[in-house]
């Protein structure tokens, strides 16, 4: 019986290769359900069942068809409503001289997806502001109906819409360690950020200098394991060799110092999403590897979701030992506002020290498994 972590892999395979049009989604793969429910949780479902509707295979039943295009309207009618969100959002802080830049999301389909925008997949909207600007940005939102949520405080919601506020890009506020991983912060986005459109309102748009080392950055953060985000960074290395920029992009990944999430990420979609990555640059940002970092590439590369991975590649990134200690330290113990999050509004202690539990025995077994295939080569 095969392991899930081998119908993993197989199936983030599959999804790679529908993603690149090397094949074409078949009735068979729809009634693969463990495809179909992998291709949900990569973030994926929305780009590939159209492929259903491009197969003319006469047992593709009425009924089939209607199913996922039931879906397809589901996720166009959740891109309008935050297209709306957004539209009014951004008139209500440019009228109050409020600059904010849309990350990911919403920002990405929109700029990268073109007539399919509505089939990424949307949740939050993330907004960036600076710091100083903060509680004036918090007004805006209240004054058009949005409030804090209990748990969250920079999450604000106005019915089944929610904002994610931010004035730090990276997520240092939960895990201090990770300024030393990086210089690239809120001004930086700002000062290189070109005047545009969204929703139909002025906005900010983030620098490709700055967006790609900070979509990768982000992936990595989450140890790779959604594809949409690598669809999204094959998408905007398609863009960035159309522009022919390459040597602005690679000068930013090298001012901010990522370039190990960078060659994880374009080495990736370079070889199983047929993105346009030469190899100058994958030459230029290649880290240097030990022999379990290169295990640890390796398995990447072939399709495996790697359980802390993000933790695993960020130790290797810190400065020195001191540093790195320090970044295990809060990682295993973070601060009391990460660990509430973590409560969810439910016992901290009780929440915290039973999930710490679970992923240190989850650790354990896997690096042990790791040693045990090590040693037998």
């Amino acid at each position: 019986m095969a392991s899930s972590n081998s119908i993993i892999q197989s199936s983030r395979q599959r999804l790679s290769q529908i993603l690149m049009q090397n094949t074409m989604l078949d009735l068979e793969d729809y009634r693969n359900e463990q495809l179909m429910m992998r291709s949900m949780h990569e973030g994926v479902d929305g780009l590939i069942l159209p492929m259903l509707e491009r197969n003319e295979t006469p047992d593709i039943h009425a009924e089939v068809r209607e199913a996922y295009r039931l879906r397809l309207r589901e996720k166009q009618a959740n891109y309008l409503r935050n297209q709306h969100v957004c539209a009014q959002v951004f008139a209500s802080l440019n009228e109050a001289n409020i600059p904010v830049i849309c990350m990911r999301g919403l920002a990405v389909s929109s700029r990268l997806y073109g007539e399919s925008a509505h089939l990424r997949p949307q949740s939050d909207i993330d907004l960036l502001f600076h710091e100083n600007q903060m509680m004036d940005a918090k007004q805006v939102l209240w004054d058009i109906g949005f409030r804090p949520d209990d748990v969250y405080r920079n999450i604000f919601v106005r019915g089944d819409r929610s904002l994610d506020l931010h004035d730090e890009p990276l997520g240092i506020e939960r895990i201090q360690a990770w300024k030393f991983l990086t210089p690239l912060r809120a001004p930086d986005f700002f000062s290189s950020a070109m005047q545009g459109e969204l929703a139909g309102e002025a906005a900010l748009l983030i620098a490709t200098k700055v967006e790609l080392p900070y979509l990768c950055f982000h992936a990595m953060k989450h140890s790779f394991e959604r594809l949409i985000w690598l669809y999204d960074i094959a998408l905007l290395a398609s863009k960035i060799d159309v522009d022919e920029s390459w040597q602005e992009v690679l000068l930013g990944i090298q001012e901010y110092a990522l370039q190990r999430p960078c060659f994880y990420a374009l080495s990736y979609v370079q070889k199983h999403l047929n993105a346009p990555v030469p190899e100058h640059v994958l030459d230029a940002i290649r880290p240097s590897m030990g022999f379990v970092e290169k295990r640890l590439f390796n398995r990447f590369m072939q399709h495996e979701i790697i359980p802390f991975l993000a933790e695993r590649l960020f130790a290797r990134m810190m400065p020195d030992f001191k540093h790195r200690l320090e970044f295990w330290r809060e990682t295993i113990y973070p601060s009391l506002e990460v660990r509430e999050q973590m409560a969810n509004g439910g016992c901290v202690k009780c929440s915290f020290i039973r999930t710490r539990l679970k992923q240190v025995f989850k650790a354990s077994v896997g690096f042990m498994r790791e040693g045990w295939l090590l040693l037998r080569g």
